[in-house]
């Protein structure tokens, strides 16, 4: 058994350089050697992030301030979903960060502990209450994103702390940034123990341990302990070499391609926002992603219910129906995904990293997070001294456990809607998911969290439902999902309606005042455009 201290990863892209980067990092005594092709173009789409960037961020000694200015970089606060419950059916956000369950903030003597029951009981009570109230009610960003402020000001303004350290990801060319972890961060920090090497791969003879080397189109041969497959959606050393089978979910997941295209601003004042715009359609969705210098946009679909030529016109009149202008005059790029996972993720001396390893769609922005989260996996197993078939399989267990998690969530946004309006979503409507598709949403949710709702102690501290930074909860109030109903309160509780209701309208004004301070607080705050066009892009 050899001890892992040469590692060559093959293939560049995003995946390819955060996954240097992370070795060389976490692993300074181990030689790294990225062999990139001069002849293929990465996929470069990924732009979204959520805020496990900024674990990974930590993890590998990089500031925001860092790669903000080199990649085209804008602050992310959650995401817009616009018709996903039924068409014409508005919009919800499900902004990041932990719940506000608690009343202290900006000197208020108002102190209370919220819960969520508080907005579910004035939904009932009040049934003309917009889904959207309840991100206001909770999270304090939603006042950030209804009024399109920053949520960092300038070093010398006066500023609240309570939106000092609000959760939040970024929005960024995903090209941009892996080039400027190539130079800026692996060549530049680590050039003793780094080898960046453009060539193309024209042999790869196997031994009973594995890949024996790699032979390059320029004659060299590489050797090394461990081969990391960063090649993408063809997946040359996973898939093709060692013909590991590939977990399809499409039963999970509706859609296979996406076009993207680039979109010049009018506005920046105005466009550049601090959400990412997900916008349901006739057949997929839409997305809009705000950068520096330009919006990215896409549209997810399948090419079961629309040919790509079919896809591409729909995509232009969804821009169209948002605003936009010109729209024959952009450049399209159509774009196969191939949605899962591969079945085992660590054959011999060889595991697979990003597109390679796995995708689910650009939903929820999972693809960077699975890239830096299968990352953090290899290094906890690498810190081993020696590898065993348990290791690697612990190493693809836990990636799996990652990435059903993330494919639970994004697949309710799609089982929870209630669209009829195409052959897609009447589809969607009647697919049978796989059993425990979305047993990571309804842990906390089927058993204990409708127990609590209903639970007629709901204002007793140790009766309060408690959240992270999941954003279950949240497409479950804005798919219409609700855990209580009035139903319910009769059936369950000992109950009369009136005295029931007083209790539940004297919550909803202290909710309501807390709101209208939040709201009030971030009025003289700076547009995202001008924030980061004072602190962060201020020579552009």
């Amino acid at each position: 058994m050899k001890k892992i201290t040469n590692i060559t990863i093959l293939g560049g892209g995003t995946s390819g350089w955060m996954t240097a980067t992370t070795l060389l990092c976490q692993f300074p005594d181990k030689k790294i050697t990225l062999i990139e092709s001069p002849n293929i173009n990465t996929v470069g789409v990924g732009e979204g992030t959520i805020p496990l960037i900024n674990n990974w961020l930590k993890f590998v000694d990089i500031d925001y301030a860092d790669f903000m200015p080199h990649t085209d970089a804008t602050f992310k606060l959650g995401p817009r979903f616009k018709d996903w419950y039924c068409k014409d059916s508005g919009t919800f956000y499900a902004p990041f960060g932990p719940l506000n369950l608690t009343q202290h903030d900006f000197n208020s003597t108002d102190h209370f502990n919220a819960q969520l029951n508080d907005w579910h009981l004035k939904k009932i009570f009040y049934p003309e209450t917009p889904i959207t109230e309840y991100a206001e009610w909770f999270y304090p960003n939603q006042a950030l994103i209804n009024q399109n402020k920053s949520f960092m000001m300038n070093s010398n303004a006066n500023s609240a702390v309570a939106f000092n350290h609000i959760d939040h990801a970024y929005h960024f060319d995903a090209t941009k940034f892996g080039i400027w972890l190539r130079d800026n961060y692996c060549k530049a920090r680590y050039p003793n123990n780094f080898t960046h090497i453009l060539a193309e791969v024209k042999e790869i003879p196997l031994n009973d341990n594995g890949i024996e080397y790699l032979v390059l189109d320029n004659g060299q041969k590489l050797e090394a302990d461990l081969f990391i497959d960063c090649t993408g959606f063809k997946s040359l050393l996973l898939s093709k070499i060692f013909k590991v089978p590939f977990m399809s979910f499409e039963d999970y997941i509706p859609n296979n391609y996406a076009w993207a295209t680039k979109i010049p601003y009018k506005d920046k004042e105005k466009q550049i926002v601090n959400y990412t715009n997900c916008t349901a359609i006739e057949n997929g969705w839409i997305w809009e992603i705000p950068l520096w210098s330009r919006m990215g946009a896409g549209y997810v679909f399948s090419d079961k219910f629309i040919s790509t030529d079919d896809a591409q016109k729909e995509f232009k009149q969804g821009l169209i129906k948002n605003g936009y202008t010109n729209v024959d005059d952009l450049e399209y790029k159509l774009i196969p995904m191939r949605c899962g996972v591969q079945s085992n993720l660590w054959v011999k001396n060889t595991c697979a990293i990003g597109l390679s390893a796995g995708f689910i769609e650009p939903l929820q922005a999972t693809g960077l997070t699975s890239i830096h989260l299968f990352v953090y996996n290899l290094c906890r197993t690498l810190a081993r001294d020696y590898i065993s078939e348990w290791d690697r399989k612990e190493f693809t267990t836990k990636c799996h456990d990652d990435m059903f998690a993330f494919t639970s969530i994004v697949a309710l946004s799609y089982a929870l809607s209630h669209r009829d309006d195409t052959e897609y979503w009447r589809d969607i409507q009647n697919r049978e998911y796989p059993a425990d598709t979305f047993s990571h949403c309804t842990e906390g949710l089927s058993t204990y969290f409708r127990e609590l709702y209903y639970n007629k102690n709901f204002e007793q501290d140790n009766q309060r439902i408690r959240f992270g930074n999941d954003t279950i909860h949240l497409t479950n109030v804005g798919m219409n999902w609700n855990p209580i109903d009035i139903h319910s309160l009769k059936y369950r509780l000992d109950y009369s309606h009136s005295n029931f209701k007083k209790t539940c309208d004297a919550n909803r004004a202290r909710m309501e005042k807390r709101r209208i301070r939040w709201n009030e607080h971030v009025k003289g705050r700076p547009s995202p455009y001008q924030y980061l066009k004072d602190t962060i892009h201020s020579d552009k």
